[in-house]
């Protein structure tokens, strides 16, 4: 890539906006404000509103979408910043668009993902109370715990990161909004361009390489550890959890990146950024992914059937048979039908980028649905002594749920035209 198509990669996303950018930062806006009508509701008339309900002996559930949603944004956090963080540290030069994107999602899911936890505990101060008096019994105190370790850390990445795109487009070309001079300063501070390549880029290597190694611990370690033993409940029985949470966190990343860098490509011309090749090869990993990950949902409910002592290991037949049924089939298709499309398209040499797009999103859905299904199904049939809960998710769950989808939406559109959101080549690539 030239120098001048470089910069000219770096500056489009701040050139033009148009009508469809603010139609969709309004809907974005309808939408948070739905949220926030659905927290303002259960705050003020209580949490029954949700349908929520005691487990075991009044037969309801607990925990219902919301930690599903929880879940799932939590995957994608912790797949995006993984992706991003393995381009960086193996120097994977054709790749680069795709970790800043991974950068650029990792701190708005950890977001997302907190604020359902927030949504589940439904009054605001349960949350200061739980952090004074943090349970350190619970595994999802322990969540919270190492995803907020690492939502801090991907954050101080993202920040190393953007450094040099921002040097480049703000004192050097003046692209960036003027409005937020203060801001870009803030961000320069110490940045030193006269050490070329060496600036900002050791370090960021070492917050890679960081998060490399704390993945392991918040991906498959503690929290399965704690879990593991509670075989009084289907489907969190035995340490498997732990590499199928990895393995669904790499499948989200990897098809969150796949279906922003499709609508970015879509939506700025980025043809020779997030190219043919590149997307299905990343399409091909995506897939891998989903297969292993699908291999650990399956292991997930094989192990429920040799359950402890306590429960009653015919339990975990009734995911097969009961109201949640539909649902574990429709997840289990919406993940393995795009994990089909995406290898075969690399294996013949073939691509559509509606496609790959469509795909990606269903893929994200039918995880969102398994995650909720896995939630919901160890606690609707928590053990044959008590009677089976009845769970339908509310509207007000639903308001949650697409209020932090539209938050994230909103944060990038923010972010493309505040930040760049397109990393390119080396320093020298982008210099005039």
């Amino acid at each position: 890539m030239s120098t001048p198509s470089a910069r000219s990669r770096l500056a489009e996303p701040f050139e033009d906006t148009g009508r469809l950018y603010y139609a969709l930062v309004g809907v974005a806006v309808l939408l948070v404000l739905g949220m926030v009508y659905s927290f303002v509701t259960v705050l003020t008339e209580g949490h029954a509103v949700t349908g929520l309900d005691n487990w075991g002996t009044d037969g309801g559930v607990p925990w219902g979408l919301d930690i599903g949603a929880f879940t799932w944004w939590a995957l994608m956090g912790v797949g995006a910043v993984a992706l991003s963080a393995i381009v960086r540290v193996f120097g994977m030069d054709d790749y680069e668009p795709y970790a800043r994107v991974g950068e650029l999602v990792t701190p708005l899911a950890f977001l997302a993902s907190f604020l359902h936890i927030v949504f589940d505990l439904g009054v605001p101060f349960r949350v200061l109370n739980t952090v004074w008096y943090l349970p350190l019994q619970s595994p999802i105190a322990w969540d919270v715990i190492l995803l907020a370790g690492l939502g801090v850390l991907s954050v101080a990445y993202l920040i190393v990161s953007v450094r040099r795109d921002v040097h480049a487009l703000h004192r050097e070309s003046d692209v960036l909004p003027s409005a937020l001079g203060p801001v870009y300063n803030a961000l320069l501070v110490g940045y030193d361009d006269s050490r070329g390549s060496d600036d900002g880029r050791g370090l960021q290597w070492w917050l890679a390489a960081a998060v490399l190694v704390f993945i392991p611990v918040v991906g498959g370690g503690l929290v399965p550890f704690v879990w593991g033993p509670f075989g009084v409940n289907i489907n969190w029985f035995g340490a498997i959890q732990g590499p199928t949470f990895l393995a669904g966190s790499m499948t989200v990343g990897a098809a969150t990146l796949l279906f922003v860098a499709g609508v970015l490509r879509f939506a700025y011309g980025l043809d020779d950024v997030f190219t043919d090749e590149t997307l299905r090869r990343l399409g091909v990993f995506t897939g891998a992914f989903a297969f292993t990950y699908l291999l650990g949902v399956f292991y997930e409910v094989q192990t429920g059937t040799f359950a402890a002592d306590l429960a009653d290991s015919d339990v975990s037949l009734l995911v097969f048979q009961g109201p949640l049924a539909t649902l574990l089939m429709l997840a289990v298709a919406a993940v393995a039908v795009p994990t089909v499309y995406l290898v075969l398209q690399e294996a013949l040499s073939r691509f559509s980028l509606v496609g790959t797009v469509l795909f990606a999103g269903v893929m994200l859905v039918g995880v969102l649905h398994q995650e909720t299904w896995l939630t919901v199904g160890g606690l609707m049939y928590p053990d044959m002594m008590y009677p089976a809960g009845g769970y339908t998710p509310s509207v007000y769950e639903w308001l949650n749920l697409m209020g932090t989808t539209a938050l994230v939406a909103l944060g990038l559109l923010v972010f493309a035209k505040t930040l760049p959101i397109v990393s390119i080549g080396t320093p020298n690539e982008v210099e005039t």
